[in-house]
Parts: structure tokens; sequence; C-alpha cells
């Protein structure tokens, strides 16, 4: 944070403003604190007892996975050195040597076992148990050698062993064991901060870890505030008491943009789409009419209005830094005439009337996005009927496959096994889709562990897809942070909060 202090009384005051900045994060500090704003606080500190990201933006602090990611989304060491598959059902892991808990506990491939053999257990119930669920078993090879057994080839395991992963970050079996309950509120790992303090729904407090494997961070402390209200957070960052405030609207972008503050942005790997149900009888059974949808809306328009033109347009329902995503796929694009024709041709030259499942004030400008399309839509003779659950409702009706007409739902993942798989292979939990041609190549997929031979079997995944439209996909939405001005840090593309090479110029 930027202040100003005079010579003389530095030295009186530099120890008290200190204290007084980890009691009360809104004094601003002498560029040895990071202040972050989020808009909700942890559900816990144990990182195999939740699935949200603001909590994993503190765990990533405190604790490390096996691998993690670089600026460029590629896998790279953490935990592990190398990794490599002796077998198409294998995937052998190197250790790091010389790594300690916060608490003097060796790392090592015990502390790997222990921490994925309690959250595959079923009665530990992890939260986010699917990420790793492919998992059948974890061997120990020696004491800096691990194996990780599944029951087929897993090309996706590095998506579940990486931070993003939540129950992938590796805690201290000793510690963990004697006390299980100990983690909730005094986590203990191998990252570059240490737990100090949490006051629940006011702050979380963490200092930096001299000893840290990776090297010792530069900023000598970190505090995580939950503040909802968005423009308490602007104001929070405006007046210097954070350093970083997360989900910024687009709109408020150009006036952080300047003086004291800056913004920070980059496309998520998160995708705003709409899916089709093409299961229950309706005119979306249709192959034209969903073909029409996509023709009829003007996905560019809306970005450019209601994003800011922030965010990154795509093709398909897949992120454009995933795997085997192709720039030359192209998306549908605006035409209301074609969109019509193909509407007459399906059998509704006036339209007809359809519901919309949705949340609402889930993602930045949901409704919005909603909204837009809806017009656009009726401008075709699409008559779109909103039927905007609460979250509650919302669960409880996709849990019973209920999602009726054109949904909203929101989906990530960086492959398309994590996406299509899901979202369109028969029977799904989250498909209303079916298509066996897609289902073979999806399986193919799976398959096997060879990148060539996956790019090709989702590029043709890819043609039976775009043919069909069984989704209108729109973009990945921008993941929008506001800085002070003299902070150095960069955003990832999953939201992880990564304050590992953080600093302050």
């Amino acid at each position: 944070m930027k202040r100003m202090l005079h010579a003389p009384l530095l030295g009186v005051i530099l120890s008290t403003t200190a204290l007084l900045g980890l009691l009360n994060p809104t004094v601003a500090q002498d560029k040895d604190t990071i202040t972050v704003a989020q808009p909700v606080d942890a559900l816990t500190m144990d990182p195999a007892k939740h699935s949200a990201f603001p909590t994993a933006n503190i765990m990533f602090q405190l604790y490390d996975a096996l691998v993690t990611m670089d600026d460029k989304g590629t896998f790279v060491p953490a935990l592990a050195t190398e990794w490599s598959n002796p077998d198409p059902l294998t995937w052998r892991f190197t250790l790091r040597k010389g790594v300690k808990f916060h608490n003097g506990e060796d790392f090592n491939a015990e502390a790997v076992k222990f921490t994925f053999d309690r959250a595959l257990n079923p009665e530990f119930k992890a939260p986010y148990f699917s990420r790793i669920a492919a998992i059948k078993s974890v061997e120990i090879v020696d004491d800096y050698t691990i194996d990780f057994k599944t029951n087929k080839p897993f090309p996706t395991m590095l998506f579940s062993l990486y931070e993003a992963s939540f129950a992938a970050l590796i805690v201290p079996p000793k510690y963990t064991a004697e006390n299980p309950e100990a983690l909730a509120s005094a986590p203990v790992g191998t990252g570059p901060y240490t737990f100090v303090e949490w006051l629940k729904d006011d702050r979380v407090v963490l200092k930096a870890n001299p000893d840290y494997w990776g090297g010792a961070p530069a900023v000598a402390n970190v505090v995580f505030r939950p503040i909802k209200e968005v423009r308490t957070r602007i104001a929070e960052l405006t007046s210097n008491g954070v350093d970083i405030a997360a989900d910024i609207p687009p709109e408020d972008v150009p006036s952080l943009e300047a003086g004291e503050t800056k913004i920070a942005t980059i496309a998520s790997d998160f995708i705003y789409f709409y899916a089709f149900d093409t299961l229950k009888e309706s005119p979306l059974q249709s192959k034209l009419v969903r073909q029409a949808i996509n023709y009829a809306v003007d996905v560019d328009a809306i970005q450019q209005a209601l994003l800011g033109g922030l965010g990154t347009r795509v093709a398909l329902t897949l992120p454009t830094n995933a795997f085997g995503y192709d720039e030359a796929w192209q998306p549908y694009p605006y035409d209301p005439e074609k969109a019509k024709a193909l509407l007459a041709e399906a059998g509704y030259p006036d339209g007809f009337t359809i519901t919309l499942t949705a949340r609402q004030g889930r993602y930045m400008k949901d409704r919005e996005i909603m909204d837009a399309t809806i017009g656009f839509l009726a401008e075709v003779g699409i008559v779109v009927e909103p039927n905007f659950l609460e979250p509650g409702v919302w669960a409880t009706v996709s849990e019973a496959k209920g999602r009726e007409g054109i949904i909203f739902p929101g989906w990530s993942g960086r492959d398309p096994d994590l996406v299509w798989y899901p979202l369109l292979y028969s029977g799904q939990y989250q498909s209303y889709y079916a298509n066996p041609e897609l289902d073979t190549l999806l399986d193919a997929g799976r398959a096997t562990l060879e990148p060539a031979e996956r790019t090709a079997i989702y590029d043709k995944a890819a043609a039976i897809i775009k043919e069909e439209a069984p989704h209108l996909p729109l973009l990945t939405p921008p993941l929008i942070y506001g800085l002070d001005a003299d902070l150095d840090w960069h955003p990832r593309t999953d939201s992880i909060i990564d304050l590992r090479k953080a600093s302050f110029e």
C-alpha cells in the first residue's frame, strides 16, 4: 500500500504500525502486507473439506500440491519434481526432498498416501471427491516415489493433483491423524505462508514461511478479508484498505485504471453457455431449431455491451486454453434471417414458446446476459419464459435431472473430458443430450494417454457437436481484479489467487 512517513517518526511508530495493520486490516501497510478482499469468507482451513474457490485462494498460500500451473497454464513441478506412466494404469511421481511441513514434519511418500487415502475414504465425504474419484489406490514405491493407480487410463490425472482439485493439497499425516479436526481451524501445510489467525467473517492472517522450499515470499504478511458488497470492496481498494479486490464489474474498470489503483484481468477457464434439453419432447429435439437459436443470438454484441468486450468468445463449449481446442473452430455467426429460415424448415414458421431454467446472480452479469438472449430470440419468434430458481431449489431440481427447456448452467474445465463428458455423454448427471456416435468418441478420448490420438478424437467430436448444436456456446467471462498500483501480481485463468511471486514495486 502507499504510505508516506516522515523520517523522524519512522523509528518511533514502525513496529506499532505493523502490529496495528495485522489487528486492523483497514490500516494501510508499508508494503509488508498484501490484503485481499473477496466476496466470502473461508468455509474451513481443511483443504479436503470444501468445494469453493474463495476458500481455495486461502488454502493455496498454506499448502502445496504435487503439481502446479505456471503463468501459461502449463503443469509444472511443485511437491513432485517429475512424473511418468510406467503403464497405462499408473502415474508415478518423484517427490521433492528436504521439504518440511510448518510443524516440522517431513514431507514424503507417506504424506502423499495419507492425504489421498483420507480424501478417497467414502466415510470422509470430501465435497470435491469427483475430481479424484478415478484414483483406485495410492502406493508407496519408496520414501520419495509414489504411484497412483487407476482402473482405466486417466489422461486428466494432473488436473486431479493440482491445487484447484482442493483435496489434492498435501497435509501432514501425524498432525492430522492425532487430531482429525485440527486442520479445520489450525492448518499446517508446506506452503509459502503459515497460519496466524482466523476471525470468522472478519479476516484470515498469514505470515511468510522463511523456510519455504520455493524460496521465502517477498511480502511478509497476507490478510484475506471477506467483503460481500462490490461497492465496499472498491471503496476499500481506493482508500488503501486492500491491495487486491476480486470480482470487479467491467463498468468500473476505467475508473480504477488510474492513480493509485490499476486493473488486472484475464479470460477465465469458466464457460458461459446455454444447454438445450433434448431428452424431453419439445422443439429443442430438432437439430434445426438448435442451430436456429445459435444463429439468432448476437453473442459478440452481448460481450461488448455487458462485459465491455472483455472475456473470450468460444466456438464450442470449451475454454480456448483447454487441451484440444482448435483456433480454427468457428462459432455460428449472428444471422437472424438464417435462424428464421431454419425454424420454418423445422416446422415452426411462427416460432414457439420455451422455458428458460436458470439461477440469477450466481455469475457476473448472468441476468443481463439472459435478458439480452431472450430479446434476440424474440426477434425470430421464439418466446422465452424464464424460470429463475433459488440456489437450493436449483440444486434439488438438478439432482432430479429436472432442468427444462433452455438452461444456463455454467461450467469449467481445461480438457474435453472434463467438459464434454459430463455435459454431453448419454446418461451423465449434467447431460441433457444423447448421441451414440459422440459417446463412442468421448469414451475413446478418455481411454488413451497419447496426446496426438486424443486431439484427433476430440476434433471429430467437435465436428459432431458443432453440427448437432446441443449447446449455444457464449464465452469465457473475464476475471477482473482491482489492484494497488504498486503491486506486482498476475491473475490465473482458473481464478486461484497465487501470491507466491507477488511483490510491491
